[in-house]
């Protein structure tokens, strides 16, 4: 019998759009090529086990990628091969090899395809010199190169190249990077089957999230063109593009492990910094390093700096807490020395930090 109290109803059942997430090894191997060719290339090895290991184990190999495009064009040359991979549907293949097979005939079908695409995009966008004066420049640089790339000499070089630097990667790639994708592939999943949104499944802290990719990702989440790669060989890093048949997130799988790293190295090099930051402690930093041959105590320093004697030692405290300076007793003196290591250590984490991530 039906309760009075009891209200009953149906609503339509709500399809969360598809989104797909995958391992691709054509895209982490196309993601290795475009990090070898950036100009910090070789400062990221200190973060990258495996470009570390290009550096020092295969030089040659690295050089002949780094090489292969003039200096000018090196930058930007890394993205012809993602927009390849994706475009001509080598990306959800389990392994690079068709990629490897089928490079010599590329060239050609690829030019014809991005000449296909620059006349459709530029239609769009008639009447808007500037979109039209941007978008004329991302097609030329490829153009030109897989132009270069039709010399039956070039696409050999090219495609050793690749082949030999994926045979180096696919040994880390088998033992453990395929495992690690599928099981961030998976957990994407069930993260976005709960939420049914793309934005709330991905890193929170990764460029994605980041506002002038928002609206892209949220219109391509509506259409159902979304792919998602976790990317073993990538750290905070990753790509975010969107191609003919979809539009393609990449993110390192690594990603929150490198963020929370990097924020314990910020409040290590912040703690140092505000030791720093006061300028009576400054000025007293520099009057012991100046005065090094010197035996300056808590009583000549204070003088120097025009202070009383309890607030010099309470600022000795604070840069003696941030390991900056050291004290040694005489007698019933105490003489004081810049730690000039630590200090180097101080710096040299802020110009890590601030100037070589770009």
């Amino acid at each position: 019998m039906d309760s009075p109290d009891i209200l009953t109803f149906s609503t339509p059942k709500v399809e969360t759009p598809s989104v797909e997430a995958m391992p691709s090894p054509t895209l982490e191997l196309a993601y290795v090529y475009y990090v070898l060719n950036r100009p910090d290339s070789q400062q990221k090895g200190r973060e990258m086990p495996w470009l570390g290991l290009l550096y020092e184990q295969h030089p040659e190999l690295v050089e002949r990628v780094r090489t292969f495009w003039p200096e000018a064009e090196r930058d930007y040359a890394g993205f012809d091969l993602f927009w390849l991979v994706a475009d001509l549907g080598y990306a959800r293949d389990p392994s690079p090899q068709r990629l490897l097979d089928d490079l010599a005939r590329l060239p050609g079908r690829f030019v014809k395809h991005l000449e296909a695409q620059r006349r459709k995009v530029l239609a769009e966008c008639t009447g808007d010199e500037a979109r039209q004066k941007k978008e004329t420049k991302k097609f030329q640089g490829p153009l030109d190169r897989f132009n270069r790339l039709k010399q039956g000499k070039e696409i050999r070089r090219y495609t050793q190249m690749l082949g030999d630097l994926w045979a180096v990667l696919e040994p880390l790639w088998l033992g453990e990077g395929l495992e690690e994708a599928r099981r961030a592939s998976e957990l994407f999943q069930a993260k976005y089957q709960h939420s049914g949104d793309v934005l709330e499944a991905l890193p929170p802290h990764h460029f994605v999230q980041f506002e002038a990719a928002v609206e892209e990702i949220r219109a391509s989440q509506k259409k159902g063109s979304l792919v998602v790669v976790p990317l073993y060989f990538a750290l905070g890093g990753g790509f975010n593009f969107d191609m003919a048949d979809a539009h393609y997130i990449g993110y390192g799988i690594q990603s929150e492990r490198f963020y929370e790293e990097l924020s314990a190295q910020v409040e290590a090099s912040a703690a140092h910094m505000k030791a720093l930051a006061d300028p009576t402690r400054l000025m007293l930093l520099t009057l012991i390093a100046r005065y090094e041959s010197f035996a300056m105590t808590v009583s000549d320093l204070a003088k120097q700096l025009g202070v009383s004697q309890p607030t010099a030692s309470g600022h000795l405290k604070q840069l003696k807490e941030a390991g900056l300076v050291s004290f040694e007793k005489h007698g019933n003196k105490t003489l004081h020395k810049v730690n000039s290591a630590a200090l180097e250590a101080t710096l040299e984490g802020l110009r890590k930090l601030l100037l070589h991530p770009k």
